[in-house]
Formats: C-alpha cells, sequence, structure tokens
C-alpha cells in the first residue's frame, strides 16, 4: 500500500479513478439519459449503507473519547491545582484523544450534512440541484484535498514509523506515530463517504433514492 503514497503519476490516477466515483457517475449520466440499468441500484445500495454504517459505528465508539477526554481534562485541573501534581503523559493523552475525535467523527458529520457549508446558494437549489452539486463537490473539492492529505499525511506517517517516533518530550507518550497514523486513516474515511455520498445523490437522480442519514445527535 505504501506506493499510493508515492509522487507517482500511477498513484495519483489510482486514487482518481476510484471505482465509488464511477458508479456514481454510471448513474448519473444514466438518469441524465433516462436510460434503466437496474442491476446496478442494489450494490450502490448495498455500498452506501456499508460506508454509513461504518462511519456511524466509528462515531458512536468516539463519543467515549469525548466523555474520557473530559473526565481526563477536570481530573488533571484537580491534580494540578489541588495536589501541585503534573503528568506529562496525562496532558499528551488528552491531545491524543481530542486529535482522534475530531478525525474520526469527521466522516459521520459529512455523512449527516452536519458539516459548515460556505455556499449561499444550496440550500434555495431543488432537490435535483443540491444532488448535483453533491456529485460535482465531492469529485472537484472533496476528494483533490482527502486525496493530497492521504498521499502526504501517509508519507508524514510512515516517516513516523520508521523511526517509532515518541514525544518531544522525556516523560511524554513515546506513540506519536500511532497518533501520525490517524491522518491517512482520516482522509481515506472521508474519501469513503465522499464517494458514498456521491453515490446517495446519483441514486437519488436516478430515481432510487435512499433514506436521508439520522443526524447523530437525534433521538431515534
Amino acid at each position: 500500500m505504501g506506493f499510493l503514497f508515492a509522487n507517482t503519476p500511477l498513484s495519483w490516477a489510482i486514487l482518481w479513478a476510484q471505482p465509488l466515483l464511477l458508479l456514481a457517475y454510471g448513474l448519473f449520466i444514466l438518469s441524465l439519459l433516462g436510460r434503466q440499468v437496474n442491476a446496478l441500484v442494489r450494490p450502490a445500495h448495498l455500498i452506501v449503507h456499508f460506508i454509513d454504517g461504518l462511519s456511524t459505528s466509528i462515531i458512536e465508539a468516539s463519543k467515549w473519547l469525548a466523555v474520557t477526554m473530559a473526565l481526563g481534562v477536570a481530573a488533571l485541573v484537580v491534580t494540578r491545582y489541588v495536589f501541585g501534581v503534573s503528568a506529562i503523559k496525562a496532558q499528551e493523552s488528552i491531545i491524543y484523544m481530542y486529535a482522534l475525535l475530531f478525525l474520526l467523527a469527521a466522516p459521520a458529520t459529512l455523512m449527516t450534512d452536519g458539516h459548515v457549508r460556505v455556499d449561499i446558494l444550496y440550500e434555495k437549489l431543488s432537490a435535483r440541484g443540491q444532488a448535483i452539486v453533491d456529485i460535482l463537490g465531492t469529485t472537484f473539492l472533496l476528494m483533490p484535498v482527502a486525496i493530497l492529505i492521504f498521499k502526504y499525511g501517509g508519507a508524514f506517517a510512515a516517516r513516523a514509523w520508521v523511526f517509532k517516533e515518541g514525544s518531544a518530550e522525556a516523560s511524554g507518550l513515546p506513540m506519536v506515530y500511532l497518533l501520525k497514523t490517524a491522518i491517512p486513516v482520516f482522509a481515506a474515511l472521508m474519501m469513503a463517504q465522499g464517494s458514498a455520498m456521491a453515490l446517495r445523490a446519483a441514486l437519488f437522480l436516478y430515481g432510487a433514492p435512499l433514506p436521508t442519514p439520522q443526524r447523530i445527535d437525534e433521538p431515534v
């Protein structure tokens, strides 16, 4: 898998030519042509359900990071300002948890449309227009950024693994290389969720829509 991090035309081409995006564009083009190839619908549904389920499972597990982080910060404040004890490893563990929470929760946030949109026209578009924007936005905005993060973040993490990079502090956590590994993992998950978003939009245009994902903070 290391060749994907290399700065070669082949690695760029492999990352760009993702089967899921190609499937999304296939459904999109078929919708424009008014053609029906129903054999593509069920696999597309299964793929979207799988990726959405993965993102949901990850964020459900990540919620415990938020709880642990809050308790950890409270404990650090008490131990430092009441007992005068400072623990570098404990402080760094809070940073690790915050970073992991941000990186691992991002795909589910994208899935439920919980991210911040900077465009002012999207909400004014029809459902069909929004679906087209989702497909094009995924292709030309999300994917290029995610691929860059994956490639350069992956190389960054690989170097950390070579040296088993640890904390700059003598008494810090010796696992910086594990934390850096979360960067390409985040990018890969975002590419997968972006592809699922494009597929969902293409299925809507094709006439085989899926239910809108429920926000994580909404009651069932």
